[in-house]
Order: structure tokens, then sequence, then C-alpha cells
């Protein structure tokens, strides 16, 4: 596929990822010459009509949608058979790859992530589409940590095909509703079901459900309820494992109803997340509340006691109000939210300054390598740019190492598979695989990289691998017959080079005509090599044989005249 062009448009340039129904290629939009993704469907799916129309679409139907936290749908096509989707090219990686990455995130972080998924999932919801398989691998992370929500729309149409759960889909089946489980009516509660699940998984590091085979996870998921996060990690606040233990009810009706409600109730924990506890004051009735009036035998003949017990008690509660007047205006105060700045490419001290000057702090969440951005300099961050923050909260930062090296490992000799996989192991990638004859390796053998064993090369480079074809024959041209000049051209023409050229005389052939020809005409060698050939000297020179017989001649009237001068002399 590397190398093909879909609809004279998208050139393929590398395999970025695979599923378990579609593989993920780069390439390059030729006509408005930017990088974008393909996601070009497996066969198993491209013979299903009914699956290939619903498929159609519902991708045009996600092409619509529009919201930064979407990855965008530019095209749906095909082209000879081959059913493709391009989108958004993202340069990062899956949520899934980040929290294998940190084991589990800190309740802010992951609750900050669930905020912009359901942003993204209250878009598509208000346009009538429902995702179906939200999960962490359908959740692409730029390298500022933004999350994108992919695949809208194409789980719908794979609901519609006859799927056997494999382990291709057992990713799927950890996050699947209970109504999608048992094959019944889905809404947008099952997505929101759907997050509530990855929310777990954020929080804990693990999933609620599971087990050897797919069947028993959905089961599970229809008839055990989760484990409160909070009893798994302790560090979770309460209001944060409510709010996943109400969006992972069976009952759809039990659940948040909609996004926007999630997103408030979110919303208000992460305000409250930058609040110091307050204690507990009486409430504005208990303030006013007076004290049961005494009966008129004990007060009687004490009215100027009862009028300065009544001043007292008015001087109290107006001090009182005051108080929580104050208490209030300084609760607010706390409550004031800032724009959080851009500190991508800042050194750290440079950042710290810059949330200090906002009422902010600065938290190195951990440092990671770049191949984008130097070494010390701030690459990423929570919250992101541009948002609303309370006053006081900590902005978390990615520090860079630096480009991260490795060696590029020997795959000379292996098959193209096996040195797919020992590539990928060694952190790097395969951005191309160039097919040539090579007369010293098999078909399908490698015989080359680069760059070369063991070079120095950073973390997730591209590395080309160089796959033998064989050798490369061909059948060798007939030239005898031909002059030398014209078989020269004939043999380089056909990929051969010009062997001993000899000659001979030949009465049968001019002078300058190939005579014979070794390999011979038709025979199968490799290509480029030698073929040699004899080029006739024209016939043997006569003047040659007629200069003999005058010699014999002469030999013989010098014999006869010596007889003749012997008998004369007798």
């Amino acid at each position: 596929m590397i190398g093909k062009i879909l609809n004279d448009r998208y050139k393929i340039i590398e395999l970025i990822g695979r599923g378990g129904m579609a593989y993920v290629y780069k390439a390059q939009d030729m006509k408005l010459n930017r990088y974008v993704a393909v996601k070009i469907l497996r066969e198993e799916y491209t013979e299903n009509e009914q699956f290939i129309k619903k498929f159609d679409r519902e991708s045009q139907a996600a092409a619509g949608l529009s919201d930064p936290n979407i990855v965008s749908v530019y095209d749906v096509g095909v082209d000879n058979d081959v059913y493709f989707i391009v989108m958004e090219y993202v340069d990062g990686i899956t949520l899934k790859q980040y929290l294998t990455q940190k084991g589990s995130l800190d309740y802010e972080e992951a609750t900050n992530f669930i905020i912009d998924i359901a942003e993204a999932l209250k878009c598509a919801h208000d346009h009538g589409i429902i995702h179906r398989d939200i999960k962490p691998q359908n959740i692409m992370l730029t390298s500022d940590l933004t999350p994108k929500v992919t695949d809208f729309g194409i789980a719908r149409a794979i609901s519609s095909a006859t799927i056997t759960m494999t382990n291709q889909t057992m990713g799927s089946v950890h996050y699947i509703s209970p109504e999608q489980a048992r094959g019944g009516f889905v809404d947008a509660r099952s997505d929101l079901y759907s997050l509530g699940i990855m929310y777990y998984e954020l929080l804990t590091g693990e999933l609620p459900f599971d087990d050897d085979n797919s069947v028993s996870i959905a089961i599970k998921h229809i008839q055990e309820d989760i484990t409160p996060p909070n009893q798994i990690n302790p560090s979770i606040p309460q209001s944060v494992s409510d709010v996943v233990v109400r969006l992972c009810q069976k009952k759809p009706e039990d659940r948040y109803q909609n996004c926007e409600d999630l997103i408030e109730d979110l919303d208000q924990i992460m305000l409250d997340a930058s609040i110091s506890p307050v204690g507990e004051t009486a409430s504005t009735a208990d303030l006013f509340r007076e004290e049961d009036p005494a009966s008129t035998d004990d007060i009687t003949g004490i009215n100027d006691l009862r009028k300065k017990k009544k001043n007292r008690r008015i001087a109290l509660i107006v001090v009182l109000i005051a108080a929580v007047a104050a208490g209030i205006i300084a609760f607010a105060m706390t409550r004031q939210r800032v724009t959080v700045p851009d500190l991508t490419g800042m050194t750290e001290s440079q950042a710290t300054a810059a949330c200090q000057q906002l009422g902010l702090t600065l938290e190195v969440s951990k440092h990671a390598y770049s191949d984008s951005v130097g070494k010390g300099k701030i690459m990423a961050q929570t919250p992101k740019a541009n948002t609303q923050v309370v006053k006081g909260r900590a902005i978390r930062v990615t520090i860079s190492r630096g480009k991260s090296t490795t060696t590029v490992p020997s795959v000379v000799g292996l098959s193209e598979n096996a040195a797919v996989t020992k590539i990928e192991d060694a952190g790097l990638t395969v951005s191309e695989i160039k097919r040539e004859y090579n007369d010293n390796y098999d078909s399908g053998v490698v015989f080359a990289v680069s760059p070369n064993t063991g070079s120095s090369i950073s973390k997730n480079g591209k590395v080309v691998l160089y796959v033998s074809k064989g050798q490369n024959t061909a059948s060798v041209p007939g030239i005898v017959g031909l002059t030398q000049s014209d078989a020269e051209s004939r043999l380089q023409a056909n990929g051969f080079s010009v062997g001993t050229v000899t000659q001979q005389n030949s009465d049968s052939y001019a002078k300058g005509v190939v005579i014979s020809q070794s390999p011979s005409e038709g025979s199968s060698v490799t290509k480029g090599s030698s073929i040699s050939f004899v080029v006739s000297s024209g016939p043997a020179a006569k003047q040659d044989t007629d200069d003999d017989q005058g010699d014999a001649d002469a030999n013989n009237n010098s014999g006869n005249n010596n007889n003749t001068s012997s008998q004369q002399g007798h």
C-alpha cells in the first residue's frame, strides 16, 4: 500500500496504526499539500454490502462535525474496492498509550480529559450522532495533550455487520454499555456509560470488568456493579467517585442524561479543587433565631433588663451579619477565575514567573523526550492555554528531556515481517519498504536498512527497509546477424552489458556482423550479466591461395628444366 495513490489525490506514505477493522496510514493530500490520516477498511468489511452503505452514510454525517476535540473527517471514498476515510492527521499518541506510560492519572488531569471528551460528545449528540465505541484507543492526544475523539459514526456501521468477538474486539467490550451488550436500544447515555468506564480506568489504572473472553466481560457489564473508584484509590475525592458511579449505572435512566449535566458537575469539581475547605457556618435562619420567650410571670418588673438583652442581641446579629458578608466576599475572591497562559516553549523558571503573575502555581508532572522541543523547555501543559481556571490552581507541565536516541537494530537477513517487528520493538517506525532485485538474498528477505545498522537515531525515528525481490533474471536477446554497434545497443537496452568481443573469418556473414553469441538467444540469466559475441572479419583472403599456387608452378617448371639439361648432357 505504501506509495499507492487513492483517487489520484491521497499518496500513502507510511503505516501508523492497525486495528480490528482497519489500517491507518499517514498520507499526503496532493491537492491541498497537507498530511492526512487515511483509514482503510479490512477486506472482511468491504464484502458486506449492507455495511458499506451504512458506513458511507454514517461517515458522511460524521464529516459534518466541527469541534476542537474531534478528529475532523475530510473525505470518504473508494478506489478499486479499497474503502477509505480521510481524516485530520494528529501527530501524537492515543490516550491508551499515554495511560500505559503513566499507569494512572491524578483526578484533576483525568477530569480535564473527561471534560474535553464530553464536550466532543455533546457536539456529536447535538447533531444526532452516537459514537458507540468510546474507549481510550479512540482518543488521540496532540503534543500539548489536547484530546481528540476519532471514529465517529464508524461504530454504528460496524454494529450492522455480523462480528465475532475475537481478540480484535476485546478492546471495545471492556467499555461497552449494558444495552449494547444485550443488543438493545442505544442513545447518548450509552456513550456516557463508556465514558464512565474510561474515567474509572484513568483514575485507577485498571478496568472495572475483565475476564479471559469477551462474552464474560459483556455479561459483567450487564449484571455486576462497579467498585467505587475511591475504594481502589483512596486519593480520589468522593465527589469524583460519585460521578463515575453515576455514569456507570446499569439503567440508562439512572445515569447522567446528557453531557451538559456531566460537564457542569465536573466543572464544579475542578472549581472546588482550587478552594481551601471552609469551616461550617451557621445558617441565616440560625443567626436570626430568637430564644423562646419567657413566661410573663418570670419577666414581670424586668422590662428594662429585657431591653438591654435585646439591644445586645441586635448588636450581636449585626456583628455576625458583617462577619458572614466578609466571609462571602473572601470566598468569592478565592473563586476568581483567570486565563491560563501558554507555557509551552518556556523554561521552568519562566513558566513559574508567568503563573505567579496570575495567581497560579506551577507543578512539574513529568519529564519526557521530545523530537521538537528543546531540552529543559515545557512541551505540554494541563489545563491547556486560554482556558479559564480559578486563582490558585496548579498548572501541570511536562518538561522536555530533548531527543531520545536509540540505535538501528540488525535486521538484514530477516523476513520482512520479522524485521518490521524488531524495528517497532526498538521504538522506531518503518516509514517505507523498498523492494528491489538482489542476487544475494532470497525474495522477501531484508538485504539493507537505512539508516544503517547501529546508527544512532531519535526515538520514534523513521527507518527504510530494503526487501529483496530475488534475482532479476531476463531472457537474452538475439544479436546474431546484427552489426556490432547494433548488437551492443540491443544488449544495453535489455539490461545487459557487453562482454568479450572477438573476430573470426566467415564466408556466411559480412564483415562487422555478429556470427555467434554466448549465452545463446533465449537463455535466462541475471540482468546486468555480460554477453560475449563473435564478429565476422569477412571471408578468408583469396590472394593468399593464388600466391601459393604460383610458387608451386614455378617449382614444377624449374624441375622440368633441370631434367632437360641432364638429358642433353648425356
